[in-house]
């Protein structure tokens, strides 16, 4: 059993109530049992056997976000996030899985994506733009990128190609897995990884650079420890850090003044998990004419879009009251645009910022070229 690999943050936190106010699901629900404190006192009854594992039970493992806020806001560092993983791999096993994540699954073994859809929206379209077979770069636009926010994936390619970047594109791109990981379907996701590498591979590139910063973790860690063997001379880049380099380098010059006021929301992925808070910054304040103001809480301690983690498929009220949550302080910026670096971060705060719009990052430098 995998939760049982976590048995000292399971008695670490199942008494201490030091990171409550952090929850991204607790602040939605006001219930005791979605904070930390009570998803580890759950599953510490759970293995004393003084409860057995009924639908309630199971539907607090998957309501969290996988956002890690609780972790940054720990003295100790303790993540119940990752508690939250093992135990619905765990659930999986024993076949008590939510309905909800059943349905993803079935999606996935009909058209290989959480969404269910056989074509994305962007397949027609590279098929339009000439790429080559095989080159050093492969853009990975990643799931919700391909099938709800394409319009990311064209603002990356249109930037790329100024830059005169050697890339190309996989028109019937897979998923890297991680939405499948997260359900607790261990099995499948590494299933799903290896032939997505393989793909990767066949086309030459040695570099990798996606819009999803989901995709990227998964790409740089997640592969590894889910036992793919990932070459050790592949590298795996943000679409921020990408840009972040060739404004450095010199390659990428934008020359027209925006004259606009923008903030910009830290992912959970980008920034918790793999650190990167710096790049995206430098490529806003490159670009002329915007005045950037900073939210009350970023970097580490960003409020989480509630689009993670699984909790759109399993708890779409949650999910919605999240995102709510989130869009009140950007908000409270009163800026003209939103900057984002994430699609499912998009996805989920052009329904919370009201008139305010929001841009991907490589869509704020498509337009400042």
């Amino acid at each position: 059993m995998e939760v049982y690999k976590y048995n000292e943050t399971i008695l670490a936190c199942r008494m201490c109530l030091m990171c409550r106010h952090a929850c991204t699901v607790g602040n939605v629900t006001q219930n005791d049992a979605n904070i930390p404190r009570g998803k580890a006192l759950l599953l510490f009854v759970e293995q004393m056997e003084l409860l057995d594992w009924d639908d309630r039970a199971v539907d607090i493992v998957y309501e969290c976000t996988n956002c890690h806020l609780c972790r940054e806001w720990c003295v100790n560092g303790w993540d119940i996030a990752s508690v939250m993983l093992a135990a619905r791999a765990d659930v999986v096993e024993r076949g008590l899985e939510p309905q909800a994540a059943n349905i993803i699954m079935k999606k996935f073994n009909k058209s290989g994506n959480q969404y269910g859809e056989t074509k994305s929206r962007l397949k027609e379209w590279i098929d339009t733009i000439q790429l080559p077979e095989k080159a050093d770069v492969l853009y990975f636009a990643g799931c919700t990128t391909a099938f709800r926010r394409p319009e990311i994936a064209k603002a990356a390619v249109a930037v790329m190609k100024k830059c005169g970047t050697d890339f190309t594109m996989l028109a019937d791109e897979p998923c890297c897995g991680e939405p499948l990981y997260v359900l607790g379907y261990r099995s499948a996701a590494k299933v799903l990884a290896e032939r997505t590498l393989d793909r990767i591979l066949a086309t030459g590139a040695k570099t990798v650079v996606s819009s999803s910063p989901t995709c990227v973790e998964t790409f740089r860690h997640g592969y590894r420890e889910w036992g793919v063997e990932v070459p050790d001379d592949m590298r795996f880049l943000h679409i921020s850090e990408y840009l972040a380099n060739e404004i450095g380098s010199g390659r990428l010059e934008m020359t027209r003044p925006l004259n606009i006021t923008l903030t910009y929301h830290d992912p959970c992925s980008l920034g918790r998990e793999l650190r990167i808070f710096d790049e995206p910054r430098r490529v806003l304040k490159a670009v002329s004419g915007i005045e950037f103001r900073e939210m009350r809480l970023t970097h580490e301690h960003s409020l989480c879009c509630g689009n993670g983690g699984g909790v759109p498929a399993t708890s779409v009220e949650i999910a919605y009251g999240a995102g709510k949550n989130a869009g009140e302080e950007v908000l409270e910026t009163g800026a003209d645009v939103l900057i984002t670096a994430c699609p499912s971060c998009k996805q989920s705060f052009t329904k919370h910022v009201g008139a305010m719009e929001v841009w991907d990052i490589a869509e704020l430098v498509e337009r400042a070229l």
